[in-house]
């Protein structure tokens, strides 16, 4: 895309990674959002947690790390992000695996420390002393945001700055002179652009596919299980426990899944979502009192190795923005992404992400 002042910039998705690039453009651009639900897909059905997680290449942890901070600076330039800097306990591996996490990350500079049984009970006093091991992890950077509620409100400040919301489900793209010039919508809508962001999760791979431009994505399904608001704090941040996490959303409800992703939700959802509650209202003092309100399964897009896929599709005039952790990498991928459109500059890391990598694999196959 030529350096123009102002271009128009159309965004395809409403979730939380579709809301930071929208809201970073349109500081800069002319930004239409097209999106069947504000707020997301996905994203309302997310434990939402924060972090740089383990198990990464140390690539994609400094990419992480990153997002952690960036949004930090957006919620300076936005005070009402509802985010939550509250850290993490963490005992979701062996012994070994929590050592060797902690050895590692530790060498590259993260917040993380070895805290015995009883600071870890101080940390979380509303912890029953029966579910803390021995010793654990404490990740003190690591947040959570609430990721619908965030996106709306990107979304919200974009169009303050200009942007315009168009609701519908994108079905096609525009063309014009062998390039992407807009999309339609199923209701005959059309949003016209120098460029097209497609940001719409799993919904991506179907829209790609329609172009010949295959997307390695899966849906990957997770239960995450929600109490009713309690107006006690009952949890100060993220518990990574053995097959069980919790955490406290800002309105008041304890949210958990068997994993941070959320977690299998079996033959049987309902059933499941009651097990799993039942196991909350044991690790917490007072869970007798925690009324069960709702479970989600949320589908989440997952990549075939685990890592973004950002950047140019191969199609002039579109950049496709998809991955699992979308709520931590979100603010990362809007700067890059809206730099490398309205400048031509991209940012190095970005090389680590893009959709070639998987035909260059499979080539060396």
């Amino acid at each position: 895309m030529s350096v123009q002042s102002r271009p128009n910039i159309a965004v395809v998705g409403g979730g939380i990674v579709g809301a930071s690039i929208a809201w970073h453009l349109s500081h800069e651009a002319n930004v239409t959002i097209v999106a069947e639900n504000i707020g997301g897909t996905a994203t309302p059905n997310s434990f939402a947690w924060l972090n740089a997680a383990a198990g990464n290449p140390k690539f994609y942890y400094d990419f992480r790390h990153r997002s952690m901070e960036r949004w930090k600076e957006m919620a300076a330039e936005l005070p009402d992000l509802p985010i939550h800097w509250g850290g993490s306990l963490n005992w979701n591996m062996s012994p070994d695996e929590l050592e060797a996490y902690l050895d590692e990350h530790s060498s590259w500079g993260y917040d993380i420390v070895r805290v015995s049984r009883t600071e870890m009970q101080q940390r979380e006093p509303a912890l029953q002393g029966a579910v803390l091991p021995e010793w654990g992890l404490y990740a003190a950077e690591e947040g959570a945001v609430e990721a619908h509620v965030a996106a709306r409100q990107l979304i919200a400040d974009a169009e303050a700055r200009g942007a315009t919301l168009l609701n519908g489900k994108v079905t096609g793209f525009l063309k014009q002179d062998g390039r992407i010039s807009g999309v339609g919508t199923a209701a005959g809508a059309e949003a016209h652009a120098d460029h097209v962001v497609l940001a719409a999760g799993v919904g991506s791979v179907p829209l790609l596919a329609a172009e010949n431009v295959t997307l390695p994505v899966t849906a990957v399904a997770g239960l995450l299980v929600n109490s009713r608001p309690t107006g006690a704090r009952l949890l100060n941040g993220i518990v990574n426990a053995e097959q069980l996490h919790l955490r406290q959303t800002l309105d008041g409800r304890i949210r958990s899944g068997s994993e941070f992703s959320g977690g299998d939700p079996g033959d049987d959802p309902q059933k499941t979502a009651e097990e799993l509650f039942g196991r909350v209202k044991a690790a917490v003092a007072g869970g007798d009192e925690l009324e069960f309100d709702y479970f989600t399964v949320g589908y989440r897009p997952t990549p075939e190795d685990g890592l973004p896929i950002l950047g140019p599709t191969g199609l002039d005039g579109l950049t496709v923005a998809v991955m699992h952790s979308g709520v931590t990498n979100a603010a990362i991928v809007g700067q890059l992404l809206s730099q490398q459109i309205l400048t031509g500059v991209s940012d190095p890391a970005l090389s680590n992400f893009e959709l070639g990598r998987f035909d260059q694999n499979r080539a060396n196959k």
